[in-house]
Parts: C-alpha cells; structure tokens; sequence
C-alpha cells in the first residue's frame, strides 16, 4: 500500500467519523416522546423535556399526563403546570423597578400570540420561580413562540402530511434540468460542442455519483469532469467547466441566502448570515476585479503566484479558460442569474417538507435557513454532509421554536429528497455509453461546428447575442 492509499483511506476515515460524530450528537438531543416543560409537584421551577405519557395531547388540553422522571409514575398535572418555553434560552428582562429577572417559563394564549403571565427567577438554575404579569414586563415582546407540546420524533412521522412530501419529490426535478441547460452554455462558451441530451446524460452521472462515493457532493463532479474531457481535445477547459459550473450555483445560494437574511436582520442568526454572505461576495467581487484588470493583477503579484504553481501546463489552460468566459460576461451573468430559480425550487421544497413535519417557521425564515443548511452540505468532510447539515439546521432553527426531532427531519427530507432523484442516474450509469460521443452526436457536433464558423463569418449584432442569451442562458 502506497501513501496516496494510505492517505485516502485516513480521509474517509475521517469523513465517516465527523458523520457518525454528528448524526450522534443530534440523535443525542432528539425526544423520540412527545415532551413538555412542566412545573413537577412540590416545586416552582420548570422541569425541561418532561416526557408525556399520551401520545394525542394537544396546547387546548386542560390537564396533561406525564411520567414523573423521578419516579418513572404517571401523574396528572392541570394546565396551568405545563407551560410554554422562552424565547431563548437564559432569557433576561428588567422589571418596572429595574430589577434584573430570568425568564424560565411563559403562560401564552392559546394563540400563542400574546403572553398573560410569566415564570421568573432570580437565578436560571435556581429553585425557586414566581409568576408574574406580562405587564410587569414592559420590554417584553414575543419574538418565537413555543408550544406548549414538543412533538417528539414517532409522533411526528405518524402525522407526517405525505402529499405535501410528494410534492416536494415532484417539482425537485426542476433543478437537474435548469443545471443541465446552464453547463451546456458554459461548455459551448469554451468551445466544447457536445449536444443538450450528451450533456443531461454526464450531468445525471455525476449527480449518481455524487451520492455513492463517500467525498459527498464534490466526488460526482470531478468524474463528470473526467467524462468530458475524454470527449474534447480541450481537457482543462472540460475540467474548469465544471469548477465554473459549481462556483456559480454555490456564489447564487449566498446570494440568495445573504439577500433573504438581510430582508430579516432584526432576527440575530439573519443578521450573522447577512453579514457573512455579504463579506463572501466582496472577496469573490475584489478576486475577480483583481484577475481581470490587467494593472491590478500585475500589481497584486498574481502572476508571479500562478508562476510558481506546479503543473504549469494546465494552469496556463486554467487563466486561458477564465479569460474566454471573462469575455462573455452577458453568458456568466445568464448562468447566475439562471441558478436563482434552481435554488428557489430547493426552497420551495423543503417548505413542503417543513409543513409536512409541522415545523413552526416561518415560511420566509425558510428564505435563509435553507440556503445556509444547503451550503453546509458542500463542504466536502463527511458523506453527503452526515452531521454538518443537522448541525447548522439545529443552530438556525432551535432558537425559532423548531425541535431537534423536526430540524432533523428537515435535513433528512432535503438530503433524500435530492438523493432519490440523483440515484436516477444510475439508469445512465447502468446504460452506459457516456465515455465517448456516438457517431450520430459526432455528427451533430460539426453541424454546430460548421453553425458555429458561419456565425463567425457573419457576426451577429450585440442585441442579438443579448436576447440569444437571455433566452437560453
């Protein structure tokens, strides 16, 4: 066994642990029960994830029975002793006389709208908790509203709303053909002919093997690569359309992401997202400023970096390749532009999913979440992002009122929602035929060949090369 074997065998060592790690730990957090906070018998401060012992109990209930966790008996306890979470947790008001107080429990209406009394202490850890009017609170505004029954995982499987997941399952579809279409252009644009169909094909087998080799969503990609470059004297170009490709979907989803953030910044995690995508964007703005201008790239000493890179054949080919795309900027537009409605119906779908599993989030907060639980999936350190995803969508969703249990089923719906679709291309795979073009599609690229030399021949003007853009971008 060589160091490369050695190497690659510790990496998915690595990769597989960070996922076990992961998984672990939200599984460690989830309640498989239904779970209240509740006031036990005997004392004044609230119990957390007091399992209940029904498996139908709703907020409307006027008495609840619950398992006493230190007893392990089945006691009763009346409405008023079942409350509802705070906003967040060790959450601090001062009341009329500037007393500092924290908030360990809420008496909400029924609508969860406004909050009659609440459950304050001197301490967050302390014994002893009294009640006290809202009004005594006059900061106080609800900001994320708990019920007052946590659904825990069996429950929420049960009552899982299946239409609205096949929903989700049925416009998902949408994103494979949009992306397909988008690395057609960029390849013609490098002046790699190959036809629409050859195109969804190799698309469709990197998206197979996306899901099966364990680097998650990068793996399928550079096979995708591979495959094109064996059809193209043009090898770098192949394998930077696929790099270009990916850099463009990934720079849309922060742009959506941070925009929909930004549209929300008076909620902190938006806020922290905003801030985040907006700093991403301007370094990618001030790399490709200084790329393309000739006297900023003289002067930033970029040459003289590329110069001492190894392989200098192909990153010659590589500055060549940005160059050619850099000429067409309508086109690079088009392709960001184009990839908006690609991650508009990842979107979309996970709200189906959300709905589905009964979260409660708003369905703009979806607007920024998403993009930040999606982009999570792209780093390349654990199968399929196993653990990463669960993670962000815990940290982002929790302080909204949504449960472990309900941001774990998110994940799940999104992850299998796009690998249901991606296992499809196993047809491609088993079918075969994707590793050189056929003598029909042969054909088919000099046609465009000779298409392509006529245009050359006969230029078309900028309006038409704009609205030939637009219309497939």
């Amino acid at each position: 066994m060589d160091k490369k074997q050695r190497l690659r065998i510790v990496k998915t060592i690595i990769q597989v642990g960070i996922a076990v790690v992961g998984i672990w730990w939200v599984v460690s957090k989830m309640s498989w029960k239904d779970h209240v906070l509740a006031i036990l018998p005997g004392q004044t401060m609230p119990t957390k994830d007091v399992v209940l012992a029904t498996d139908h109990a709703t907020d409307s209930d006027l008495a609840y029975q619950v398992i006493d966790p230190r007893t392990e008996n089945t006691i009763t306890l009346p409405r008023d002793r079942v409350i509802n979470e705070p906003d967040r947790p060790k959450m601090i008001l001062f009341d009329q006389r500037g007393t500092l107080k924290y908030v360990v429990g809420i008496d909400l209406t029924p609508d969860l709208k406004q909050a009659r009394k609440l459950l304050v202490a001197d301490q967050p850890t302390g014994r002893v908790a009294t009640w006290a009017p809202a009004s005594d609170f006059p900061s106080y505004q609800i900001s994320v509203p708990h019920p007052r029954v946590q659904i825990g995982v069996l429950r929420m499987i049960r009552g899982a709303k299946i239409h609205y997941i096949i929903a989700a399952l049925a416009i998902f579809p949408l994103t494979i053909l949009i992306t397909s279409l988008r690395w057609h252009e960029l390849l013609k644009a490098l002046e790699i002919r190959l036809t629409v169909e050859r195109t969804f094909v190799l698309n469709m087998v990197g998206l197979f093997w996306n899901t099966i080799i364990p680097t998650g969503s990068t793996g399928g990609d550079l096979l995708k690569a591979h495959y094109v470059a064996k059809q193209t004297h043009h090898r770098t170009r192949a394998w930077m359309s696929v790099l270009v490709d990916r850099a463009v979907g990934l720079l849309a989803l922060i742009i959506l992401g941070g925009t929909m953030a930004a549209l929300q910044s008076h909620i902190p995690r938006c806020r922290q997202v905003a801030i985040a995508s907006a700093a991403i964007v301007g370094l990618v703005a001030i790399g490709m400023i200084v790329f393309y201008v000739p006297l900023l790239h003289k002067l930033s000493g970029l040459d003289f970096v590329l110069s001492r890179l190894p392989m200098q054949k192909q990153v010659r080919n590589a500055v060549e390749t940005l160059h050619i795309l850099g000429r067409r900027p309508l086109l690079a537009a088009g392709a960001l532009i184009v990839s908006f409605p690609v991650h508009m119906v990842v979107i979309t779908a996970a709200q189906l999913c959300g709905v589905a599993f009964g979260l409660h989030l708003s369905l703009f907060y979806y607007w920024m979440a998403v993009p930040v639980i999606v982009l999570s999936a792209a780093i390349p350190i654990s199968p399929q992002g196993a653990g990463v995803m669960e993670y962000f969508a815990i940290k982002l969703l929790e302080p909204q009122g949504v449960t472990v249990a309900q941001a774990f089923a998110l994940t799940m719906s999104i992850r299998l929602t796009q690998i249901f679709w991606n296992l499809t291309g196993f047809f491609f795979v088993v079918r075969g035929g994707y590793h050189a073009p056929t003598q029909s599609e042969q054909k088919q690229v000099e046609i465009e060949d000779e298409d392509e030399n006529s245009e050359t021949e006969n230029p078309k003007t900028e309006i038409q090369m704009t609205n030939e853009i637009q219309n497939h971008p």
